[in-house]
């Protein structure tokens, strides 16, 4: 911890006393604010001389001292145990959060200014989905930051040079600076419209950027890591990329885009292959500086086969940055590229002096983390370092790459015209639940499928259903039944604490994740919470409390509100817009509403609340009104002639006379008189809403692990009561060697979606039917898993409209029933 040491001086005049008296009581209160400070931003020994930063009050500013820095700061500095940095946040950065940071890793602080940045997009087209999942993972790791009293610089921005830009443009007619500052604006129009936060937005051709790029080539050339010489080999226009002979697959790029082979064109080349040694010895002593592992992998593969010098500079066309002093010559677009990262903080100024002690390449480079995409990967994991150590300078302190969308298991392409535009897609969904949908998914780094079935039910089960539903349940309660305000609270119970506690832990456990980059694992937290909340309104049930127990419908609904207010403050990055609508219902005053507010600002009771109001809609399924009704008048005239014409004769029985429905369960509890039961409430598409269904599973699952879990129900079974439970179907699980599990549809299939099984088509046969053929017991002892836990009725799959369906941990060879 810092020594903090006192300059007020104590006066020996007697008619000076009551002053200086006040003086020290001054001085002590900013000492303990210091000192308080201090010890929560876990100042510490610089690492590098063992000297202890001291810290100072003169007047009203902080004097922060130590060997080999001295600064004057107007709020606080600390220091970093990391790169031996100070970080401070001055006068120009007041207004940012008090200081909790994000948990350290092996290559952050948690605490140090943190630039994150996209790849700068390239302007032969306009933006794809691509784009915008790449733009919104940041922004949800820099609004988060941010939130936590981080200082960030979120930098994205596009990248306009090039010998593909200079052909399209060509195309086009036009010039290509008009070209490109057309179509640049398209991704800036993408970032406005996902409500993307970035500090900076750079381009190519700005001046002062290319100001920045020269200057590095030249710091290479002096470093003799730039000569001039030949090139002739294999070159991909798309990719902008050069490939060895042995990269090459069927006559394309690995990428499967077209190449050209250069024949003898006079270039510049960077000595890459002099840092073969130093980049492997860099991932083996940081290995969290590419992720994730698979990655780093490939990387690492890649540079053990060997590094040749690479060819950074261009004869054959013009638009590009002049090579400094050969104006023949244009940089080779990477090194053009790549170079933003620096030049978008002011690179070269980087003078670490009382003149320029905000300057933003002195305070955030290293870049706290790149995201790009997988294909790109190549050239921030290899070329990017490399130059960087060339010119003497750090590297950046992790890069992660994800993974690609497919469309319908279809990879996206414009000759299929199945490419998803991000426009669309939010004129469609709106914003949050297209920021919601991409950053929840798949786990980020994987490979993800888009459709709209799964976007759907990806925002309908979680933001309308569980979150939406429950905001607008509880503000209604409190509305009516709490003189539409913020209910008085009284003792809390076990229950209650602990629910309390489930959100308390929970901006640690999501910082956690983002730090990590584990964005998905931070929006399952989210979604985990919300039905844990779900799970205790239902217990708890304040509706039925105000005859019986008002003071204690008081208090569940307090509580419930109290746990709201911390999901909607954690959930602004996510869904920021929806997240602050949820918490102005909640009368949240907009300066209450950072990390550091969630447990110094409780909700204050008596505080007036609006009249509520539905933030969080649910979408329509396609065709989902038609069918329910074309099915309610359907099942309206069926029925009296079912009673009279049900066939008496045999019929075929099979896997068809099953109604077997996709199904989710909504509610959960123990049967209290029988020990081996649970009492589920499971929604299977009916108008009715949920059935109730009890199953014999408590040695198998813990009942909080239920709802919300994605069953396959047999729908088309006659009620019966167990043990005084009115059970109205039953749950397919699959079951060997003593262990038993749910037999799971795939995330995206729709609920209420019927299974179907290959050559075994047809209607459903009766209640009746299934119970005095006894179709079940016919079609049991067929239904079975297969080696990779496939459900198959005689050896075929269970099938819906998006997939297999399979037994939870595909347990193979396993009975089903």
């Amino acid at each position: 911890m810092s020594h903090v040491t006192s300059l007020s001086s104590s006066s020996s005049s007697s008619s000076s006393s009551s002053s200086s008296s006040f003086q020290r009581l001054l001085s002590s209160l900013l000492l303990l604010l210091i000192i308080t400070i201090t010890v929560q931003l876990g100042g510490r020994p610089n690492s590098s001389n063992n000297s202890f930063s001291k810290v100072f009050v003169d007047g009203f500013s902080i004097i922060s001292s130590s060997s080999s820095s001295r600064r004057r700061h107007t709020f606080y500095s600390a220091t970093s145990t990391e790169n031996d940095r100070d970080y401070n946040l001055s006068s120009s950065s007041s207004s940012l959060p008090i200081l909790l940071g994000t948990p350290a890793t092996n290559f952050d602080n948690g605490k140090s200014p943190f630039e994150i940045t996209t790849p700068i997009y390239y302007v032969n087209d306009k933006p794809h989905i691509g784009h915008a999942y790449t733009s919104t993972a940041c922004d949800v790791i820099a609004r988060f930051m941010r939130l936590s009293g981080r200082e960030v610089f979120f930098l994205s921005g596009t990248d306009e040079h090039g010998q593909k830009v200079e052909q399209s443009a060509a195309k086009q007619g036009l010039d290509p600076q008009v070209f490109v500052d057309q179509v640049s604006q398209t991704f800036r129009d993408l970032l406005t419209l996902m409500n993307i936060s970035n500090d900076e937005f750079i381009r190519t051709t700005s001046e002062e950027h290319k100001a920045s790029v020269q200057h590095l080539w030249r710091v290479l050339v002096e470093k003799g890591y730039i000569y001039k010489g030949t090139y002739s080999g294999w070159y991909s226009v798309r990719d902008e990329c050069f490939y060895n002979e042995s990269e090459l697959v069927d006559g394309k790029a690995p990428t499967g885009a077209d190449v050209e082979w250069v024949a003898k064109e006079e270039s510049y080349f960077f000595k890459l292959s002099e840092f073969e040694e130093p980049l492997l010895k860099m991932y083996s002593e940081h290995p969290e500086m590419v992720a994730p592992k698979s990655r780093l992998n490939e990387v690492v593969s890649f540079v053990k086969g060997g590094l040749k010098d690479l060819s950074v500079s261009r004869t054959s066309f013009k638009w590009g940055v002049p090579v400094p002093d050969d104006e023949d010559h244009v940089m080779y677009v990477w090194i053009d590229a790549l170079t933003n990262y620096i030049s978008a903080l002011g690179y070269p100024n980087n003078d670490d002096n009382d003149n320029d002690v905000n300057g933003n390449f002195a305070k955030f480079w290293p870049a706290g983390a790149h995201i790009v995409g997988k294909d790109i990967l190549r050239f921030h994991a290899v070329y990017w370092p490399a130059v960087l150590m060339a010119a003497g300078l750090p590297v950046p302190k992790r890069i992660f790459a994800h993974g690609w969308w497919t469309k319908d298991g279809q990879k996206i392409s414009k000759s299929l015209g199945n490419v998803i535009d991000p426009v669309e897609l939010v004129e469609k969904y709106g914003v949050d639940a297209t920021r919601f949908f991409l950053m929840s998914e798949v786990p980020f780094g994987n490979d993800g499928d888009y459709s709209d079935s799964a976007m759907i039910f990806k925002c309908n089960a979680n933001l309308a259903n569980e979150l939406g539903n429950l905001f607008h349940r509880v503000c209604t309660l409190a509305f009516k039944n709490c003189n539409a305000a913020i209910p008085t609270p009284g003792d809390l119970t076990e229950e209650d604490e602990e629910m309390l506690a489930t959100v308390r832990g929970l901006r640690e456990k999501c910082g956690g994740h983002i730090a990590n980059q584990a964005i998905h694992q931070y929006a399952n937290s989210m979604i985990m919470a919300v039905k844990d909340a779900n799970k205790y309104i239902d217990v708890m049930a304040p509706w039925a409390l105000k005859k019986t127990d008002p003071q204690r419908m008081s208090t569940v609904l307090y509580v419930l509100m109290e746990v709201l207010r911390y999901v909607a403050i954690l959930y602004q990055p996510l869904i920021p817009d929806s997240a602050n609508k949820l918490l102005d219902q909640l009368s949240v005053p907009k300066d209450e509403r950072t990390f550091y507010h969630l447990d110094t600002c409780p909700l204050k009771p008596g505080s007036a609340i609006n009249q509520p109001v539905i933030v969080l809609s649910r979408f329509e399924v396609p065709g989902e009104n038609k069918e329910q009704e074309a099915g309610s008048v359907k099942q309206k005239e069926q029925q009296p002639k079912q009673k009279q014409q049900q066939p008496s004769g045999p019929i075929d029985i099979n896997i068809s006379c099953l109604d077997i429905r996709v199904g989710v369960i909504t509610k959960a509890w123990e049967h209290p008189e029988a020990e081996k039961l649970f009492c589920e409430e499971i929604h299977v598409g009916d108008e009715s809403g949920p059935r109730q269904i009890a199953s014999g599973l408590r040695d198998h699952y813990k009942v909080e692990d239920l709802v919300g879990q994605r069953v396959l129900v047999l729908c088309n079974l006659k009620s019966r009561k167990l043990v005084g439970f009115a059970s109205h179907g039953m749950v397919l699980c699959a079951s060997a060697n003593g262990k038993t599990e749910f037999v799971v549809p795939p995330s995206a299939a729709e609920i209420g979606e019927r299974i179907n099984v290959k050559g075994f088509e047809g209607d459903p046969a009766s209640e009746n039917q299934v119970g005095k053929k006894k179709i079940l017991e016919s079609v049991l002892p067929d239904l079975k898993t297969n080696q990779d836990g496939v459900v198959c009725y005689k050896g075929i799959p269970f099938m819906t409209t998006a997939g297999e369906c399979v037994a939870q941990n595909k347990m193979p060879d396993a009975e089903v029933a």
